[in-house]
């Protein structure tokens, strides 16, 4: 015997899947558009978020809150809705583990191809390595004074 979802339940639901979905997406999206706004509008520094690009898995968590939305107003999925609701979360699942391994090739090469060169000793140390934002500079002055600023400031 199934348990109906009680309207409680449907709201955390909603409430989680949508809050995750939508931070995710929105960080996404802003690092994508810095990133891109650096190729525009030239900078003497490029930042490029290596865990930001993770965030593209949202689509998956808009699925889930797609589906508790259904829920919330008919209390009963369809199967045609679980199926939609299923490819989207297999969908948000494959780009959030695929899109940051293409982007993690093809980005630093695009940024090196346009004059950058990495400076390491001026990147923020992450817990986790795919966090860590890697920070070019157009020539070697500058990448100096990174490291000293970061140096002043403590910031590791």
């Amino acid at each position: 015997m199934k348990e109906e979802t009680t309207t409680s339940q449907i709201l955390i639901g909603l409430l989680i899947s949508g809050s995750l979905a939508l931070f995710s997406l929105i960080y996404f999206t802003f690092s994508l558009f810095n990133l891109v706004e650096h190729f525009i509008h030239p900078s003497t520094v490029i930042e490029y978020n290596r865990g930001a690009m993770y965030g593209i898995g949202g689509i998956g968590l808009l699925s889930f809150f797609c589906g508790f939305l259904v829920l919330l107003f008919y209390r009963k999925l369809s199967p045609k809705a679980e199926s939609r609701m299923g490819k989207g979360i297999i969908i948000g699942i494959i780009l959030m583990f695929i899109f940051p391994l293409v982007s993690n090739f093809t980005v630093p090469s695009l940024i090196e191809n346009s004059g950058y060169q990495r400076c390491e000793k001026a990147e923020r140390r992450a817990s986790w390595p795919i966090f860590r934002i890697h920070i070019y500079t157009d020539n070697r002055q500058v990448c100096e004074q990174l490291i000293e600023e970061k140096q002043q400031t403590g910031r590791y």
